[in-house]
């Protein structure tokens, strides 16, 4: 492999990571602190507070594994940033417009 190819395939994996931290603290901002600390392993709610709002602050792959597995319905979006709501797999964007819709099970739940 070229220097220039490792070079942009090394781009590519970090702005990917980027993008899946950005996910992890929409979802983390969504969920709020105080559900996450009483639904998750992880139960420091500053800690949460922390994951959604501070961007100097890395994620760990503590935060990841925890959020998922309390709402694994989060992970396709966080990790690869879609949705498939007929496998139950949802974003925060998905979750509100499902809300808001008008007539009862117009959405997926």
């Amino acid at each position: 492999m070229t220097h220039n190819m490792s070079s942009i395939l090394m781009t590519f994996i970090l702005r990917s990571f980027w993008n899946m931290e950005e996910r992890l603290r929409e979802v983390a901002r969504y969920i709020g602190a105080k559900e996450l600390a009483e639904k998750t392993g992880a139960k420091n709610r500053r800690r949460w507070q922390t994951v959604a709002t501070e961007l100097r602050t890395k994620t760990r792959i503590e935060d990841l594994v925890e959020l998922l597995k309390a709402f694994p319905e989060y992970e396709l979006y966080i990790l690869h940033g879609e949705v498939d709501p007929a496998r139950g797999q949802i974003s925060p964007s998905y979750s509100e417009a499902d809300l808001k819709l008008v007539e009862p099970k117009a959405g997926s739940r």
